[in-house]
């Protein structure tokens, strides 16, 4: 978990920062636990459009947080790059404007 978590914050760093991400989750392995929060000024009609859109499942937390949570037993470093992908592609294309409507009250 803590090399993945570790991975993913290099994929942040390398792939979603120049896309308007931030990283919300301490960076020593010892405080974050197995989530990362990545936060971004659309953050919650990206975490819809993950999940409607993009087959990625994560948690959305106020103000802006998009929770991915790690699983070693289920996830694979494979798993982990693939949701970074599509997180930069979901802004990249402007997917989550169209969920930009309204405000659910459950991701």
């Amino acid at each position: 978990s803590i090399e993945q978590t570790s991975y993913l914050i290099g994929l942040w760093e390398e792939l979603l920062r120049g896309a308007g991400y931030t990283l919300n989750s301490p960076r020593d392995p010892a405080r974050r636990g197995s989530h990362v929060a990545l936060g971004h000024a659309q953050g919650l009609f990206i975490d819809l459009a993950l999940i409607h859109d993009m087959d990625v499942l994560p948690d959305f937390r106020t103000p802006d947080n998009i929770r991915i949570g790690i699983a070693p037993l289920y996830t694979s470093f494979s798993d982990i790059h693939t949701a970074v992908q599509r997180m930069r592609q979901v802004v990249e294309e402007g997917i989550y404007e169209k969920y930009a409507t309204g405000k659910p009250v459950v991701t």
